[in-house]
């Protein structure tokens, strides 16, 4: 064999080697093991397709369902619910601050209000949105998140996301159309989907149009990533998005009933779930949320509830 060709060969192999090696650490250093579903008294509670928020202070999980909120504690059962009376108006999404207040997102009429409430649910003030820029003044919200001072709403329709403080005075806005450099006349048919907080105030969101996960920071700056395809890491149809405290990215994807895996680099994981009927399977996940413990919270459809993985990591 010419020397030169058996060294090419040799070098080939090795950089294979390395490459499947250092896959093999990256499975190794994050697993996921199914838990339990969110119950009741009654036993599993048949979601559809609910929305979750987690009080990453006490690790409940809050779910908002056909305008009732339900609290389960940090072994998947029911301790609360509030928000069946529709005096506030339709309960869209809820967060939570350090002192144990929960922020509710409500649509009410025509708007979207925010409201401040005790830990019982019982609304104690609205907090009226003040100095919004023209372009936010009658943006819609359909989202809520909360981070060291700081309310974060955002209308995946419309495609914005606006920052104010506590008492919802205006700090700052973002219109993902613009960012993204998608054009002003593909704003109704885009929209996005899944959005979350990282511990660091970063915007986590998917577009399921063009099949791409994003992290938006507070200044502005965004990096999306993301290819469609069937193939293990690929997109179909993404929606919710989290972050684990080692900083994997995990990406719900609806069509291939999966959680697809990133590293905080970016790079492919793994995915799990996939359609049966099995307990640690997934029918179109859809909400994702994750607690301090490294607890995932996924939303399926078909009534089959709220899903509870624990991940570890190493």
């Amino acid at each position: 064999m010419n020397p030169n060709l058996k060294k090419y060969i040799t070098s080939l192999l090795v950089a294979i080697c390395l490459l499947l090696l250092s896959g093999k650490q990256a499975l190794a250093q994050f697993a996921e093991g199914y838990l339990y579903n969110l119950s009741n008294f009654t036993g599993v509670v048949p979601y559809s397709w609910a929305t979750l928020s987690v009080d990453e202070w006490q690790n409940e999980v809050y779910v908002v369902y056909q305008n009732l909120v339900t609290v389960f504690n940090d072994n998947g059962m029911e301790v609360h619910s509030f928000g069946d009376s529709l005096d506030i108006g339709h309960i869209l999404d809820v967060a939570v601050e350090e002192n144990g207040d929960i922020l509710l997102l409500a649509f009410n009429d025509t708007k979207s209000s925010v409201f401040r409430s005790n830990y019982r649910g019982e609304p104690r003030e609205e907090i009226t949105l003040q100095d919004l820029p023209p372009e936010f003044a009658e943006m819609h919200a359909n989202r809520i998140a909360y981070r060291e001072g700081n309310i974060y709403l955002a209308s995946e329709a419309q495609m914005k996301i606006v920052i104010v403080d506590a008492q919802g005075r205006f700090i700052k806005g973002f219109d993902l159309i613009r960012i993204m450099g998608i054009p002003e006349k593909d704003r109704a048919d885009a929209g996005f989907s899944g959005f979350n907080l990282d511990k660091n105030g970063n915007m986590l969101f998917t577009v399921p149009v063009l099949f791409t996960a994003s992290i938006l920071s507070p200044a502005g700056e965004i990096v999306s990533f993301g290819k469609p395809g069937g193939a293990p890491g690929k997109f179909n149809i993404v929606v919710g998005m989290v972050v684990d405290s080692q900083g994997n990215y995990l990406v719900a994807d609806k069509l291939k009933c999966a959680i697809i895996v990133f590293d905080k680099d970016l790079n492919f994981i793994k995915e799990f779930g996939y359609r049966g009927e099995k307990p640690g399977n997934l029918v179109a996940p859809e909400s994702l949320a994750i607690d301090s413990e490294d607890r995932l919270y996924v939303s399926q459809g078909r009534k089959r509830g709220v899903s509870v993985f624990k991940l570890t990591h190493g």
